[in-house]
């Protein structure tokens, strides 16, 4: 019997039709199941005030969610909260931290995983911007994950696979995470281009998006190779905070050479996670991540689904910027 890749196998076990469909795969499907988000959940209704956030030169406020693509009751009960934390504290942007769709096509279920649960954040003109994830290829690029980036970049309007963006005093910088951009062909390339556009930062502070974690103490773990490749220069061009995915949990670590690091990965469902020794907090939890920059200070919180706060934490911009 053929294996089938992980969106393969999920797709098939969608429905009892699929179920049915997928027969003697029980044994591979059944555990997966059980791990995933498939029933069905209730759009957010939420009418938000358009484009009620304040942004300027040293205020900004944003949010981070990665691993949202189930579109079922967990991922609209995620979204939900961050709609209403932007009714507490509006936000003109979300940091997508990858994997936007699970089970099947982008093309075929971008308006039930994305347009859906984001409904209220999207008419409210909140921007999106994504750090591409691993599409179930692990962390290689097949033909199939590399037409589903393609598709996803140009139903976000996004640039590029690795691109930089400047909110108010923040500067995002986005990688492609995957093994050719971080390991194999593709990464002495990008990993000039990021040394260069960290070194030519002017802004108060600098943030690092990207899908795979460069530490982790969930399911996936740290990404092998990241550390050494990512690390070095994270530290010489003093980053303030690296967002990532991947792992479906949160997780704040201790500064690593002045750098902080987070895991906010539970869009839509949840693994385990345990502790290592950078680990200052954690959660398997449904949740995303909101952030407060002003002037010199960030403030972020990680907000359950339900809305308790997981985590709060506060940095100081680096001195002589």
């Amino acid at each position: 019997m053929a294996q089938l890749n992980r969106r393969q196998l999920l797709a098939a076990g969608l429905g009892t039709a699929g179920t049915l469909a997928a027969g003697g795969l029980t044994s591979q499907l059944w555990p997966l199941l059980g791990r995933e988000d498939l029933l069905p959940g209730a759009d957010p209704e939420l009418t938000l005030p358009a484009r009620a956030w304040a942004e300027t030169g040293d205020r900004l406020t944003f949010a981070a969610v990665g691993d949202t693509g189930s579109g079922g009751r967990q991922a609209m009960a995620v979204a939900e909260r961050m709609a209403r934390g932007y009714q507490d504290s509006p936000y003109g942007l979300v940091t997508h931290l990858g994997d936007l769709c699970y089970y099947g096509h982008v093309e075929d279920r971008f308006d039930d995983v994305f347009v859906r649960p984001m409904r209220p954040l999207i008419d409210a003109g909140v921007r999106f911007e994504l750090a591409i994830g691993n599409h179930d290829g692990a962390l290689h690029h097949s033909d199939e994950s590399l037409a589903e980036i393609d598709a996803e970049l140009r139903l976000l309007g996004t640039p590029a696979r690795t691109y930089t963006t400047s909110h108010g005093p923040v500067d995002f910088f986005y990688l492609d995470s995957s093994a050719p951009g971080l390991f194999g062909d593709d990464a002495p390339a990008q990993l000039e281009w990021l040394d260069d556009a960290l070194a030519s930062s002017t802004n108060q502070w600098k943030v690092v998006c990207m899908h795979h974690p460069v530490f982790s103490a969930g399911s996936h773990g740290p990404t092998p190779g990241a550390e050494d490749v990512l690390r070095p220069v994270l530290a010489r061009r003093a980053v303030d905070l690296v967002l990532t995915g991947h792992d479906h949990h949160y997780e704040r670590m201790r500064p690593v050479d002045g750098v902080t690091y987070v895991v906010s990965g539970g869009g839509c469902k949840t693994t385990p996670v345990g502790r290592s020794r950078l680990t200052l907090a954690a959660a398997s939890a449904l949740q995303y991540l909101h952030v407060d920059v002003d002037g010199d200070r960030l403030t972020g919180r990680s907000v359950r689904a339900d809305g308790l706060v997981l985590d709060r934490f506060e940095l100081r911009a680096r001195e002589g910027r």
